[in-house]
């Protein structure tokens, strides 16, 4: 049975439902789903049938996908698995974390839930970054054959975001410059974006408005802070050799204080305007019929709470062409506001619980604090916890 729900029924409540984003290491986490969940064979046969239409779709061998998207051989053959720089490209690990994230969620319908009941007992959702995308997707409580059909089609919209939002940044490989200097520093693995801890937002935008006025750069070189995930954590998007002016001027100065500088694994700055110029790739690409979205806002069952302005989607007149570019915009250029997304919440008496589908509890950890920062009692439970299974299902 759907203990959740069960339980917010009896108190005349309904739950709220959030999905992750990326940089978490989904390998390990949808292997043990396929391997250890046999009831969940159907809805892998159907993953691994999208992910095989995009073999066909973007060939091996040819950027940003040049060792395919098996997903199926990398579980059954670790061996045989791509390098991991491969297998954590934004333009792989997107689509993987969807899938891992459905996983999820296909799981819960199979252990007593249905999508009428989220429809019925849903006081609305939202996702961090790439998540949001889940959360639509969530919210047309689909089923049967219109599930599979609805999934499939978000599988090729996720392929076609990510692969514009990575041609805008091709730079995968840093020179030795930009190698050297975070050695230096005792720095490892940049990347186009950081997660930076320990200032105010007004703090940051002070460094970071310095380091732009004074190196001067050009306008895709710009450092940007992209994602608000809480009052002193956020992360910055640029092209690593910028981040690295940024972490030479204030070393001295965040290692006195004890803040942090810790690069996120992913290949795109996503979340800023770097990319902007590429929404329009992406629409052509729908326009000319290459994957098919047919989704409107007046589809979505319940709210879907923007990670921008943490408003409603359903209040958006858009045809499916405008959502699926409003989509993209969100994920890929606008920054993201986590306690504006949440912020439906605070308070609300009505919320019972709030279920996150993962993949990892890094959304439930900044979930966490946002309701601790409120004052909040509501109980959070993540499916990747084992012993939030506990709360979720029935023994």
């Amino acid at each position: 049975m759907s203990k959740l729900i069960s339980s917010a029924q009896s108190s005349n409540q309904k739950i709220f439902v959030q999905f992750g984003g990326q940089g978490s290491p989904y390998l390990k986490e949808v292997s043990k789903l396929y391997l250890e969940e046999p009831i969940l064979k159907d809805y892998f046969e159907l993953a691994f049938r999208c992910l095989e239409k995009q073999n066909q779709t973007f060939p091996k061998g040819e950027f940003p996908f040049e060792h395919g998207h098996d997903l199926k051989t990398w579980i059954e053959n670790p061996e045989q698995a791509p390098p991991d720089e491969y297998i954590m490209r934004s333009s792989i690990q997107a689509q993987m974390i969807f899938i891992t994230q459905f996983a999820y969620y296909h799981l819960a319908i199979l252990k007593g839930y249905s999508p009428s009941l989220f429809k019925e007992n849903t006081l609305g959702c939202t996702g961090h970054s790439q998540g949001v995308i889940a959360a639509t997707l969530f919210s047309l409580c689909l089923e049967g054959t219109d599930f599979e059909t609805g999934f499939e089609n978000y599988i090729d919209f996720m392929y076609f975001l990510v692969y514009h939002a990575q041609l805008g940044f091709t730079e995968l490989k840093y020179s030795n410059e930009v190698m050297q200097g975070n050695l230096e520093l005792g720095e490892k693995n940049p990347a186009p974006m950081v997660a930076i801890l320990g200032y105010t937002k007004n703090e940051l935008f002070e460094r970071v408005t310095q380091v732009n006025s004074e190196c001067n750069f050009p306008e895709k070189e710009i450092i940007h802070i992209s994602l608000f995930n809480a009052p002193d954590s956020m992360i910055l998007s640029a092209p690593p050799s910028s981040l690295l002016k940024f972490r030479q001027k204030f070393k001295q100065e965040m290692d006195e204080n004890k803040k942090k500088f810790l690069y996120l694994r992913t290949t795109s700055p996503l979340h800023s305007p770097i990319l902007e110029y590429t929404a329009k790739n992406f629409r052509n690409d729908l326009e000319k019929g290459k994957f098919c979205f047919p989704y409107t806002p007046k589809d979505l069952k319940f709210p879907v709470y923007s990670i921008f302005d943490g408003k409603d989607y359903r209040n958006k007149n858009f045809s499916s062409i405008e959502f699926a570019e409003f989509l993209y915009a969100e994920i890929v250029v606008r920054p993201l506001h986590w306690n504006l997304a949440l912020s439906s919440l605070f308070p609300n008496e009505n919320c019972h619980s709030i279920l996150d589908f993962g993949p990892s509890p890094i959304s439930t950890k900044l979930t966490q604090l946002h309701l601790s920062l409120n004052q909040s009692s509501i109980p959070i439970y993540s499916s990747a916890i084992q012993k939030d299974a506990k709360s979720i299902y029935h023994d």
